[in-house]
């Protein structure tokens, strides 16, 4: 395979966007925060009435990652070694990759429009307009143990997935003390309109030695082999919604309008069982997200792969490689190799990734600080935060928090100033590890996530 083909997988995997509500997470166990019932739809603000600025409302981002560029790279002085070189040994590079294949996992959401309101003396009601956009990329082990190793043999080829729309949410909390003392739900309902969504997969790929004249493939055809240096033939498929395969680039369609629909929904409990003395109370809480589908039937194309092509290896992807530069050329390369055949079809339909929570806080001192342990299970991997907070007044709220379980460990903060009354701004982050290059891509691990915010409150 062309040389180029590689160092694509590579790019979409360790420097694509980082970039999901999910990033809130900081904001858990403030209940004064305003964006909270993001993570869980039972939790209202304490604040009557809430706007959020157009664009700066909330916006948010993830990216959840198993390896970094410290997996591809090897220390040569000044100069570190790429994975290929022959100085690296194969056996160096692959002890250093993850047991479950390399991914990058990322979620972003920018709220464009929204608010909240009380309803009666139990209820709170919100509404947003906003956009995301989810992605995934897989590079399987065995893929690059191909690329470093070149042997013979049938190897799974990357994925790559991807999914932007627009959403429309109406939320509703209520308190049920009434029947069952410190008891609050609430739900959501999303509705969704998808803009593109493009689903890659190359299903197999086999590689043989030189000197071999033909191949019969498992799907029963015959490819020509080349004697001069390795032949791979690929098998895969991939849908286009809302885009299209043209000039060797994918471009967006041409029109207005969406292209899909989806619905999705919320559901969350909180239960406060209240105490006297030092400790305030015991806070249980519990949601999911996220649960849901969408259908694309309009400009929706499956393109179909099966292609042969040799393979030389690559060389120069280090920290001072031009992604930039080269990425037309391999996209080029790319729709040269694949064979594509474009069919139109009737629909395609990508399930959403749901997120799950688990929290459990204990407040204490008139609540001025509290510790809290939050499980979740989001972007396809489970983790357990441990939150210390403090609201030293009514109008502030600071947060430290750390990660212990995953792809890899993070620790971070969250901070949000929230007066009863005109602008209230949040902030956060996560982050596994300060470690970067001097183009600030992580070393270690990609696993990391950003919020800030902005709203008017009264």
């Amino acid at each position: 395979m062309k040389k180029q083909i590689l160092a694509a997988a590579l790019v979409l995997l360790i420097f694509a966007p980082v970039v999901s509500a999910q990033s809130l997470r900081g904001s858990y166990f403030f209940e004064t925060s305003l964006q909270r019932s993001k993570l869980n739809a039972a939790f209202a603000p304490q604040n009557n009435f809430y706007v959020s600025i157009p664009l700066l409302g909330s916006i948010s981002n993830d990216a959840c990652s198993n390896i970094g560029l410290g997996n591809f790279l090897f220390p040569n002085g000044n100069t570190p070694y790429t994975f290929m070189h022959e100085n690296v040994p194969a056996e160096t590079f692959l002890g250093k990759l993850p047991e479950t294949d390399p991914y990058l996992r990322t979620r972003t959401e920018l709220d464009l429009l929204g608010g909240g309101f009380r309803v009666g003396q139990y209820g709170f009601a919100t509404v947003a307009v906003s956009t995301a956009v989810e992605s995934e990329t897989i590079l399987p082990n065995e893929f690059l143990r191909f690329a470093k190793t070149a042997e013979s043999g049938s190897y799974p080829g990357p994925k790559v997935k991807a999914n932007s729309y627009g959403i429309l949410s109406l939320g509703y909390s209520h308190d049920l003390s009434v029947l069952v003392e410190g008891l609050r739900i609430g739900g959501r309902v999303k509705l969704l309109g998808g803009l593109y969504a493009g689903d890659l997969d190359f299903c197999q790929m086999t590689v043989h030695l030189p000197g071999d004249d033909t191949a019969e493939e498992p799907n029963g055809h015959v490819v020509l082999m080349r004697t001069d240096n390795l032949t791979v033939s690929t098998d895969g498929s991939c849908y286009l919604a809302g885009l299209k395969w043209a000039d060797k680039k994918i471009r967006p369609v041409e029109g207005k309008g969406f292209n899909g629909f989806g619905v999705a929904v919320d559901f969350g409990i909180e239960y406060r069982l209240q105490l006297d003395g030092f400790i305030n109370g015991v806070i249980f809480s519990a949601s999911v997200n996220n649960l849901g589908t969408m259908r694309y039937n309009r400009n929706v194309s499956l393109l179909l792969t099966g292609a042969t092509a040799s393979y030389t290896g690559f060389t120069g992807i280090n920290a001072d490689y031009d992604f930039k530069t080269n990425f037309n050329q391999v996209v080029d390369d790319f729709s040269r190799l694949a064979n594509v055949s474009s069919n139109p079809t009737e629909s395609y339909r990508p399930f959403l990734t749901p997120s799950y929570y688990a929290g459990l806080e204990v407040p204490f001192f008139q609540e001025m600080f509290s510790a809290g342990v939050l499980y979740y299970k989001a972007m396809g991997f489970d983790n357990l935060m441990v939150s210390a907070n403090v609201t030293p007044m009514p109008w502030l709220n600071i947060g430290l928090n750390g990660s212990f379980l995953g792809a890899a460990n993070t620790y971070g903060f969250y901070a949000e100033f929230i007066p009863k009354k005109w602008v209230g701004v949040f902030c956060g982050m996560d982050i596994a590890s300060l470690k970067t290059n001097r183009n600030h891509i992580p070393i270690d691990n990609c696993t990391r996530s950003a919020c800030l915010g902005i709203n008017f409150v009264w």
